[in-house]
């Protein structure tokens, strides 16, 4: 139940609140659900991308960096490797 709670306010707050407060909120929220930062990168450059202003979809690149780094440190923490 929580992670659906986290998943719907991130997603609320990419149209509400400002991108500052959006991404702190998806970078707390990417320790328990890792592909969250992917999906709100993709929902976002849905709302927001002009191909007028720039070539790529910066928020989708910024996404897959932020679930990477999750999946990477999520995977060291469960196999207790980082002491």
């Amino acid at each position: 139940m929580m992670r659906i709670l986290i998943t719907l306010i991130a997603f609320v707050s990419v149209i509400l609140f400002p991108w500052q407060f959006t991404a702190f909120l998806v970078l707390v929220s990417s320790f328990f659900v890792p592909l969250l930062p992917l999906a709100i990168g993709i929902f976002a450059d849905t709302l927001y991308y002009s191909m007028k202003i720039t070539l790529v979809p910066l928020y989708t690149i910024l996404g897959l960096l932020v679930t990477g780094i999750a999946i990477f440190v999520r995977t060291r923490l469960q196999t207790s490797t980082i002491h």
